[in-house]
């Protein structure tokens, strides 16, 4: 009987020691998700210049808004161009030596039609994977996203 007392003692002083240090594991380790909801603007964007990305909503890029990067600033600038009760959204995952740092979402909920904004601050020597999509907040769902989707350098905007 002793026996057991002794090996329930340690087998439950192993489990708390087991659990306390899971649960100071530091959170750096696994990249987080983001949501912004952008700022409306009453700009729009030059993304002509050097240094800027962008790509339309569906799969063919031709869906109910645009979005554009602009690398000198790490801003999302995104347009909802259609009254369709839906808001346009761009999902990005940022790398770091080929491994997921960052990730998240960038919505403009300002309806139709709109420009907004979502300042970021990336690593100037990371890239980012990003797509155009369609968003309904009233279910929590993204539709209509732009199936090439896109990888770019942060520091300039070219393709990689």
């Amino acid at each position: 009987m002793n026996h057991r007392k002794r090996l329930a003692a340690s087998l439950t002083a192993a489990f708390t020691l087991g659990v306390g240090l899971v649960a100071t594991a530091p959170q750096a380790l696994a990249a987080g998700y983001e949501t912004d909801r952008a700022i409306r603007t009453s700009a729009n964007p030059n993304y002509e210049a050097p240094g800027w990305w962008f790509q339309g909503a569906g799969p063919t890029g031709h869906g109910g808004g645009v979005v554009a990067f602009q690398s000198n600033g790490d801003k999302w600038w995104v347009a909802d161009t259609q009254r369709d009760g839906k808001s346009v959204a761009v999902r990005w995952k940022n790398f770091v030596n080929g491994s997921l740092y960052r990730e998240g979402v960038c919505i403009n909920s300002n309806s139709a039609p709109s420009w907004a904004t979502c300042n970021k601050n990336y690593r100037e020597d990371s890239t980012i994977w990003a797509s155009t999509c369609l968003y309904d907040g009233d279910t929590g769902t993204y539709s209509e996203c732009n199936l090439l989707g896109f990888r770019f350098r942060v520091s300039d905007g070219r393709t990689v």
